[in-house]
C-alpha cells in the first residue's frame, strides 16, 4: 500500500497549502465563515447543555435517557455517515476525472479503490466533527466528565468513521456494478421508498398514540434506544468504549477499541477485494451510460402550448431555466431535500403537541418556523438564483444579438424565481399557521413575510448577480464563493432578520400580555410599513444596478 500512501500524502500537503488558498479568497467571505461557524458552534453548545439540563429536570427518566443517549447520538450520526458515504464516494469513486490517470500508473485496482475510499471519507466526516464537538462538549460538561473523555472520543471516532463510510462504499461499488439500468429501477426505487416513509410515518404514529395532550412520552424514543444498544452496532462500540476508558475500565475499553480497529480493517480489505474483482467493471458501465443512447433533445414540450399566450423570447427563457434546472439532479434534489424535510416537519407539529402549548409557546415555535423557512430560502437563493446569469458562460452574446434585451432577461429571470419562491414559502407558512391551529393574524403576518422574503431575496441574488457576473466559471460552486455570492448571501440574511424581528417582538409581547390589543394593532401596522417599505427598495435598487451593469458589460 506504499502507493496509497503517497496519494495520501498528497492530499496532506494540499491541506498544509490551505492558506495560499485563503489568500485567493474574498476576506468577506474568509471572515463572514469564520463569525458564522463560531456563532453555530456556540449555540450547538448551549443547545445540547440546555437539552441535557431539561432531560435532568425530569428525574428518574433523564437520567435513563441521558444515560442512553451516547449510543443513540451516535447511532444517528453512523446512519447519516454512511448514507453520506454513498452519496461522495459516487461521486469520487466513479465520477472523479482522476480515474482514468489512476487507471495509466502502475496501481492495481484494489489500491485505487482504497485511495478513492480513503478520500471519500474524509470529504464526508468533516461535518461529523463539527457537529460532534458541542454535542461532547455538553455531554462531558454536564457528566463532569475528565478531559480524557475528548481524546478517547477522537481515537474511537478514527475507525468509526471509516467503518461507516466504508459501509456506504462497499453498497455503492455492489450497486453500481450490479444494479439494472436506471430506466428500469424508477418504479421499483419509487415503491421502496414509499414503504419506507409508510412504515416509519406508522412507528411515528404508534409512539405518539400512547400519550395524552401536552404530555411528553419516553415511549417515542424506545425503538432507537433498542437499537442503540444492540452489542453489534458500531454506535454502540463507540459509546461503550469512550465511556468505559473515561471511567478507568481499561480493559474493557481498549477491547472495544481493538474490535473497531479490525473491523476498520476488514472495511479495507473488502474494498480492496472489490477493488481488484468489480471496481474496473463497475467503472466502464458509469463511462458506457454516459454515451449511450441519445435522449429527446427536449424536456417537456408539451408544457410548451398551454403558455403561448406570453411572449416567444420570455417563454424561451422560462423553459431553458427550467430544464437546465431539472436536468441536473444535484440542484433539483437539494431543494427537494430542504423544502421536504420542513414540509414533513410541519405535518407532524400536531404529533409533537405544539398546538397545545400556551401563547407564548406557540408564538415562538411559529416565528421559528417562520426563520427556518426564510432561512432555507436565503440559502437556496444563494445557490440556484445568484448563479443563473453567470451560467449563460461563454454563449451570452449570442443572448446581446438576439431579439432580446437585457432588461427582459432579467425582468424574466427575476419573475421565474420569485413564481417558485411564492410556490414554496407561501405552502409551507400556510401548512405550520394551520397545524399550530393559530389564529388569522398569524397566517397573514406568514404570507406577508413570505412574499416580502421572496421579492427581496429574488430581487438580491438577480441583481448581484448581474452586478457580478462571471463568464468564466463553469461551475456554480465557485461563482457563489466569490465576493458577490457572499455579499448575497450577508445581505438577504440581514433582509430577513429585519423582516421577521420586529412581527415576532411584537407577537411575543401581546402572547405575554405587556401590551394591549390596541398596542398590538398599531404595532403590527408600524411593522407592515416597515416591511414595505424595505421589500420596495431591496426589489427595485439591485434590480436597477444589474439592469444598468447588464448594459454597459461588454460580451
Amino acid at each position: 500500500m506504499s502507493a496509497v500512501s503517497a496519494l495520501v500524502r498528497k492530499h496532506i500537503w494540499q491541506a498544509l497549502n490551505i492558506r495560499m488558498v485563503l489568500e485567493q479568497q474574498s476576506p468577506l467571505k474568509v471572515v463572514f465563515i469564520i463569525v458564522f461557524a463560531a456563532f453555530f458552534e456556540a449555540g450547538l453548545c448551549l443547545l445540547f447543555l440546555d437539552a441535557f439540563k431539561f432531560l435532568d429536570s425530569l428525574g428518574g427518566i433523564g437520567v435513563m435517557v441521558i444515560s442512553r443517549l451516547f449510543s443513540l447520538f451516535f447511532l444517528g450520526m453512523g446512519a447519516m455517515l454512511a448514507a453520506s458515504g454513498i452519496v461522495t464516494s459516487y461521486t469520487t469513486v466513479f465520477r472523479s476525472d482522476e480515474i482514468p490517470f489512476l487507471f495509466s500508473r502502475p496501481l492495481s485496482h484494489g489500491q485505487v479503490a482504497v485511495y478513492k475510499f480513503i478520500e471519500s471519507t474524509l470529504l464526508s466526516s468533516w461535518a461529523f466533527f463539527f457537529v460532534i464537538v458541542p454535542f461532547v462538549w455538553a455531554y462531558g460538561w454536564h457528566e463532569r466528565l475528565s478531559p480524557l473523555f475528548a481524546l478517547w472520543l477522537f481515537v474511537f471516532s478514527l475507525p468509526f468513521l471509516a467503518i461507516c463510510s466504508g459501509i456506504g462504499t462497499i453498497l455503492t461499488i455492489l450497486m453500481v456494478r450490479w444494479m439494472p439500468p436506471a430506466r428500469y429501477m424508477k418504479w421499483p426505487i419509487l415503491i421502496v421508498a414509499a414503504a419506507v416513509a409508510l412504515y416509519f410515518w406508522r412507528e411515528s404514529l404508534a409512539a405518539y398514540q400512547a400519550t395524552r395532550e401536552g404530555q411528553f412520552s419516553i415511549a417515542s424514543l424506545a425503538p432507537g434506544f433498542q437499537y442503540s444498544t444492540n452489542p453489534l452496532l458500531p454506535s454502540w462500540w463507540i459509546s461503550e468504549g469512550v465511556l468505559s476508558l473515561s471511567n478507568g475500565q481499561w480493559f474493557r475499553g481498549f477491547m472495544i477499541l481493538n474490535v473497531m480497529i479490525s473491523s476498520c480493517l476488514l472495511i479495507v480489505g473488502i474494498i480492496s477485494a472489490l477493488g481488484r474483482r468489480v471496481f474496473y467493471g463497475a467503472w466502464l458501465r458509469t463511462v458506457e451510460g454516459d454515451s449511450g443512447t441519445a435522449r429527446r433533445p427536449v424536456m417537456f414540450l408539451r408544457w410548451d402550448r398551454p403558455w403561448k399566450f406570453i411572449n416567444d423570447q420570455v417563454r424561451a427563457i422560462v423553459f431553458k431555466d427550467i430544464r437546465t434546472f431539472l436536468r441536473d439532479p444535484m440542484q433539483w434534489s437539494q431543494a427537494l431535500i430542504f423544502f421536504g424535510l420542513l414540509g414533513l416537519y410541519f405535518t407532524n407539529l400536531r404529533d409533537l403537541r405544539y398546538h397545545s402549548l400556551p401563547d407564548v409557546g406557540r408564538n415562538a415555535i411559529a416565528f421559528l418556523n417562520i426563520f427556518s423557512v426564510s432561512a432555507v430560502m436565503c440559502s437556496l437563493s444563494s445557490r440556484f438564483i445568484y448563479p443563473q446569469l453567470s451560467l449563460e458562460g461563454q454563449g451570452f452574446w449570442i443572448v446581446g444579438l438576439s431579439p432580446v434585451t437585457m432588461t427582459m432577461v432579467l425582468v424574466t429571470k427575476f419573475v421565474t424565481a420569485l413564481v417558485c419562491m411564492l410556490a414554496a414559502s407561501i405552502t409551507l407558512m400556510v401548512l405550520s399557521t394551520l397545524m399550530l391551529g393559530y389564529s388569522s393574524s398569524m397566517m397573514l403576518v406568514s404570507i406577508l413575510v413570505a412574499v416580502s422574503v421572496s421579492c427581496a431575496i429574488s430581487a438580491l441574488s438577480t441583481g448581484l448577480g448581474s452586478v457580478f457576473l462571471d463568464l468564466r466559471q463553469r461551475n456554480p460552486a465557485a461563482i457563489v464563493s466569490g465576493f458577490g455570492g457572499t455579499l448575497n448571501l450577508v445581505l438577504c440574511l440581514a433582509f430577513m432578520i429585519g423582516a421577521i424581528l420586529p412581527f415576532g417582538l411584537i407577537f411575543h409581547f401581546s402572547a405575554a400580555g405587556h401590551i394591549t390589543h390596541a398596542q398590538f394593532n398599531m404595532g403590527v401596522r408600524a411593522a407592515s410599513v416597515w416591511l414595505i417599505v424595505i421589500t420596495v427598495l431591496t426589489t427595485v435598487i439591485p434590480l436597477r444596478l444589474g439592469r444598468n451593469a447588464l448594459k454597459k458589460a461588454e460580451f
